[in-house]
């Protein structure tokens, strides 16, 4: 009678042990990976290539992705266009699967990847930023991302950014494709020096990469441009003149522009 009275007195404790350890194992797992702001989902293959294609991704540039999941959008740019390239993503998991995949891939050298809130990672160097997150964070981003040096590329899988309008956009099977370029902040007053001694002021309004300007000369009669644009640090306008209409396309540098017009160079200073 002894034995089987030690079995069922001590059964029920062990049971309870076991799914007390099974318990404090779980949550030692949970507490290990924390909780995601964007739940990991799979880039398609032909996606990730147009993305690439999209932001014309190439061996001089330095791509950061932002929740980079397995890593298939920086190793990708590394294998398919020689592309120096940086993974975050608040998952250890997911970094360590995407640093064997480099391995693998044979670009370790080319890519690496952090666990890191995408929120602390220095963008300043990147000329491509890719993502795959929701509305609300690519929001939070967008002030960030307006910071970067003019001319880089951003390139979103499925969602946009509300009222800055994509320079592009594409539908790769059933996934949306965003494309957007920094500009150049140029909102205001600049004094615009072409041949001849002419001079006449251009009052620029901006908003992201849209821009509506007018030209000002010195007798302060003011004419709205037309055909106005900017593409990162790219200007280009059109003003009439008595002479006609002249056409202006230059690069924004700073506080200053230059360029080239029907009348020859032109060159622009921040007031």
């Amino acid at each position: 009678m002894q034995p089987s009275l030690f079995r069922s007195t001590l059964f029920p404790v062990f049971r309870s042990l076991t799914w007390a350890t099974l318990a404090m194992a779980s949550m030692g797992a949970a507490q290990a990976r924390p909780a995601l702001d964007v739940p990991y989902i799979k880039t398609p293959d032909a996606v990730v290539d147009r993305m690439l294609e999209m932001g014309k991704v190439g061996p001089d540039d330095f791509l950061i992705d932002l929740g980079s999941g397995d890593g298939r959008i920086p190793i990708t740019a590394a294998v398919k266009h020689g592309t120096r390239a940086l993974g975050v993503d608040l998952d250890p998991a997911r970094t360590q699967e995407a640093r064997a995949g480099a391995e693998q891939a044979g670009v370790a050298d080319r890519v690496s990847f952090r666990t890191e809130n995408l929120f602390d990672t220095d963008l300043s160097e990147a000329t491509v930023i890719t993502m795959y997150l929701f509305p609300e964070i690519n929001l939070r981003l967008r002030p960030e991302l307006l910071k970067l040096k003019p001319g880089t590329r951003i390139v979103s899988h499925a969602f946009h950014m509300e009222d800055w309008t994509p320079e592009r956009h594409e539908v790769v099977g059933s996934s949306d494709i965003f494309l957007w370029t920094i500009p150049a902040p140029v909102e205001g007053l600049w004094r615009v020096t072409v041949p001849g001694n002419r001079e006449f002021v251009l009052r620029i309004w901006q908003q992201f990469n849209r821009i509506q300007a007018t030209a000002t000369t010195v007798d302060e009669h003011s004419i709205p441009t037309v055909d106005t644009s900017l593409s990162g640090a790219e200007i280009r306008f059109t003003r009439t003149t008595q002479d006609g209409a002249l056409t202006y396309t230059g690069t924004v540098e700073g506080s200053r522009m230059k360029g080239t017009s029907d009348v020859g160079e032109w060159t622009a200073e921040r007031l």
